[in-house]
C-alpha cells in the first residue's frame, strides 16, 4: 500500500487524539449548545450556504485495502441523492475481481447478488455460485427477507452516516442522531474539538474537528474486528465422490446446498461473536475546494490502532444529475 509512512504518522496521530478532556463542560445542555455551535462553524467552513444547497453527490475514488496477508484494489464509485437514495459500487481488480453494489433507495436495501443473514444480524456474501460470480442463491422466506433489508437498510445508513459526519458534519437524518460536546482532543499537529454523534436505535460516532480551520478531521467508532472466514471450501456447486480409484462429480442437491450455505453462516456467526471489540477509525484529508464545497480527496481507515484502508478521490460532483437507474432494487 502506497504512502505507508504518512499512514503510520496517521496512525500515531489518531492515538494521540484519543486522549479527550472533558474539563469545563458542566451540563448535558451546555455539551449541546457546545457541539451545535462547532458544528455550525464546520458546516461554514465546508460551503455554508454552498453546503446547504447540496441535494446530490457523486464521487469515484481508488482504494487500497489490507486483509491479512492480501492487498485488494478497487475502483470506488459512491451517488448520493437526498434524502433516501444512496449506493456504493465496488469494483476490485486483481485475483478477487467482482462488483459489489450497496446501499438503499427510500426504505429498500441495494443488495449484491447471493446475499442472506447469518445469526447474530451478519450478513453473508457467497463468493461461488450463489454469489457476485453467478449461480442460484438458496431462496429466503418472506421473514428471512424482511428481516435482511431491515439490517442491510441499517447497515447502509449507518456506513453512510459515518462518512457524512467527515464529509458534511452531520449524519444521514434517518439517524435523528443527538451532538453533544465531549471536550478537546491534542496530537503533535494541534487540538481537536470532539463532538460525540448518538442516536436511539444504537448508532455511536466520535467526530474530531481541526481547531484552527474547523474541517473534520477524524470519525472514531467501536465494533467487531473484521475477519476473513473460510467456511467449507468453495462452494462450487459439485460434490466430489472416490471410489474403485476414480474421483466422479455431480450436481449437489438442493439439501445439499442448503445445508453447505448453513454451515458456513454458522461459521461466520460464530467466527463474529468470537472477535473482539477494537476502535475503527476514518481520516479526512487533502481538502479541496469542488463548487463552492470543500471536500476530502484523500480518505484512510484504520482499527485496533492500524492502518488499513486508503482512498484516493480523483472526481467529485456537486449536485449532478443521477440516473435513477443507479439506485434500482433487485426483486428477490
Amino acid at each position: 500500500m502506497k504512502g505507508n509512512k504518512d499512514m503510520r504518522k496517521q496512525t500515531a496521530v489518531v492515538c494521540a487524539l484519543a486522549l479527550v478532556s472533558t474539563i469545563g463542560v458542566p451540563s448535558a445542555s451546555a455539551q449541546e449548545a457546545k457541539a451545535a455551535e462547532i458544528l455550525a462553524k464546520t458546516r461554514q467552513a465546508l460551503g455554508g450556504a454552498k453546503l446547504d444547497a447540496l441535494k446530490s453527490l457523486g464521487l469515484e475514488a481508488a482504494s487500497q485495502r489490507n486483509m491479512g496477508q492480501m492487498q485488494l484494489a478497487a475502483d470506488i464509485e459512491i451517488l448520493l441523492e437526498m434524502p433516501d437514495k444512496y449506493v456504493r459500487s465496488e469494483n476490485s481488480r486483481g485475483a478477487m475481481s467482482m462488483t459489489l453494489n450497496t446501499g438503499f433507495n427510500g426504505d429498500k436495501a441495494i443488495l449484491p447478488a447471493g446475499v442472506s443473514m447469518a445469526g447474530g444480524g451478519a450478513v453473508v456474501i457467497r463468493m461461488g455460485p450463489g454469489g457476485p460470480i453467478g449461480g442460484d442463491a438458496p431462496k429466503l422466506t418472506d421473514e428471512q427477507k424482511a428481516e435482511l433489508n431491515k439490517a442491510s437498510l441499517r447497515s447502509a445508513r449507518v456506513e453512510l452516516s459515518r462518512l457524512m459526519l467527515g464529509w458534511f458534519a452531520t449524519t444521514h437524518p434517518s439517524l435523528a442522531a443527538q451532538y453533544t460536546y465531549a471536550g478537546e482532543a491534542e496530537s503533535p499537529d494541534g487540538k481537536a474539538h470532539v463532538i460525540d454523534v448518538k442516536d436511539a436505535d444504537g448508532f455511536e460516532a466520535r467526530l474530531f474537528i481541526d481547531q484552527n480551520n474547523y474541517l473534520p478531521l477524524m470519525v472514531t467508532y467501536k465494533g467487531r474486528q473484521p475477519r476473513i472466514v473460510t467456511a467449507g471450501g468453495p462452494m462450487t456447486g459439485r460434490a466430489q465422490a472416490a471410489g474403485a480409484g476414480q474421483t466422479q462429480t455431480r450436481q449437489l442437491t438442493d439439501e445439499e446446498r442448503r445445508k453447505l450455505a448453513h454451515d458456513a453462516e454458522a461459521q461466520v456467526t460464530r467466527s463474529m461473536s468470537d472477535q473482539p471489540m477494537v476502535e475503527f477509525s476514518m481520516f479526512f484529508d487533502d481538502w479541496r475546494e469542488v463548487d463552492g464545497i470543500t471536500f476530502p480527496h484523500l480518505m484512510r481507515r484504520g482499527s485496533g490502532g492500524e492502518t488499513n484502508e486508503e482512498w484516493t478521490i480523483s472526481k467529485v460532483k456537486v449536485n449532478p444529475k443521477i440516473d435513477a437507474k443507479k439506485f434500482a432494487v433487485d426483486a428477490r
